[in-house]
């Protein structure tokens, strides 16, 4: 079965004050719901900083 997916995929990488970075692969519709998403977990994961790139 073949599922059509309208999507695109993100690259989420969350830099710890003290650990190596954490990266994070969704799919998402815009870039505008990667960065909230993004936004969202970087606080729960207290993360100093993150950054979105959109990979397909």
């Amino acid at each position: 079965m073949i599922h059509e997916v309208n999507g695109m995929l993100a690259r989420i990488v969350y830099y710890m004050k003290d650990s190596i970075p954490r990266e994070q692969i969704v799919v998402t519709n815009s870039l505008e719901r990667a960065k909230r998403m993004a936004w969202d977990t970087a606080r729960k994961l207290r993360a100093v900083d993150f950054e979105v790139e959109m990979i397909a």
